[in-house]
């Protein structure tokens, strides 16, 4: 009986897997070929930025924190020059890599020091610096703040 139960353990689920974090976002087409899933976890352990800036679709100002998408792209390998922006309901934006990172891009994950929720445009939302660079201020830079994004597709 003793030996049956010191088994136990061995029989047991791996309890790392059964724990493992629910990707949040995945780049596919970096330069490994692999899709590379990122968790909150892993999208918080990257360098963080934060900027505060009105938008179209909030009442006031809002601090927003997250990867800037120079430090994401650079953590999955990104080099291709296209981009389709994939949110959870399929909405799909075509742009190109320069243009994200000209427009200092920011994979947001936090909105006023809250993680964002998907009822709240989370996980991550695609947000500009609008008011530090009024010539984001335009159809084309809101357009590409894609909210609920799930996955970035790379191409050449």
């Amino acid at each position: 009986m003793i030996l049956a139960l010191a088994a136990l353990p061995l029989l047991a689920p791996n309890p790392s897997r059964a724990l493992a974090a629910k990707p949040v976002l995945r780049v596919t087409g970096g330069a490994s070929g692999a899709p590379v899933d990122f968790d909150a976890a892993g999208l918080d352990a990257l360098p963080q930025t934060r900027f505060v800036t009105a938008t179209p679709w909030n009442a006031k100002p809002v601090e927003f924190r997250g990867v800037s998408a120079r430090d994401l792209f650079q953590a999955a390998g990104v080099h291709g020059e296209h981009l389709q922006l994939i949110a959870l309901n399929d909405y799909v934006v075509e742009a190109k890599t320069s243009d994200i990172l000209a427009g200092d891009g920011l994979f947001a994950t936090h909105q006023d020091g809250a993680p964002m929720p998907v009822s709240a445009k989370g996980p991550v939302f695609l947000m500009f610096p609008f008011d530090l660079r009024p010539e984001l201020k335009h159809q084309s830079y809101y357009s590409r703040s894609v909210w609920q994004l799930a996955e970035v597709v790379v191409t050449p």
